[in-house]
């Protein structure tokens, strides 16, 4: 099974969700740490309710005609358990923009500057939007037993983006000084 196959898993353990309703939750609770595209949610649910890891929640009249809802079997259960005590694979990764910083010497220091202001403006949003989760979560923390758990992701996205805010304001004072000491030897 693929981590999207567990994290499909995991969210069905939560409550009956449809490919949409897991698409919109990916995008909004795990966004900082986690995507997954509708090709490749809608084969794994596919694939996940063939194995017996989750079955289709029977439709009523409230349901949206052509939308399935699924949610986890006492299989996807155990195979969940078990994944969760697997070890950790190895974590990739890829920030596309400190590729583009390592070789932004073959282009004015404006284009890089740009990309970081970009970035600046994302992260800051991010933390905007994980501070208010972080509320949010501390308002209802009795309410669900993984709510300790859920805080202390979101910790990490809250450290991780602070990380990132001061990364990117003093590679923009690198690069705003970069910039203006070509000016003056042009």
């Amino acid at each position: 099974m693929r981590q999207t196959d567990f994290m499909i898993l995991g969210l069905l353990g939560e409550s009956p969700l449809s490919g949409y309703q897991i698409k919109k939750i990916v995008d909004i609770r795990f966004r900082f740490f986690w995507s997954e595209s509708f090709g490749q949610i809608f084969p794994a649910l596919r694939s996940l309710a063939s194995e017996g890891m989750i079955e289709e929640v029977p439709a009523d009249g409230a349901q949206k005609r052509g939308r399935k809802t699924y949610r986890i079997t006492p299989a996807g259960t155990e195979a969940l358990k078990h994944w969760l005590m697997q070890p950790v694979e190895k974590e990739t990764y890829r920030l596309e923009i400190l590729l583009k910083m390592y070789f932004s010497n073959y282009v004015e220091p404006e284009a890089m500057l740009n990309h970081m202001q970009a970035f600046q403006a994302a992260h800051r949003q991010q933390l905007y939007i994980l501070d208010r989760f972080q509320k949010e979560v501390e308002g209802i923390i009795d309410r669900d037993e993984n709510h300790g758990e859920v805080l202390r992701v979101i910790d990490c996205g809250q450290k991780l983006n602070r990380a990132y805010l001061e990364w990117s304001r003093e590679t923009i004072v690198y690069l705003e000084r970069k910039k203006n000491n070509a000016a003056k030897n042009s």
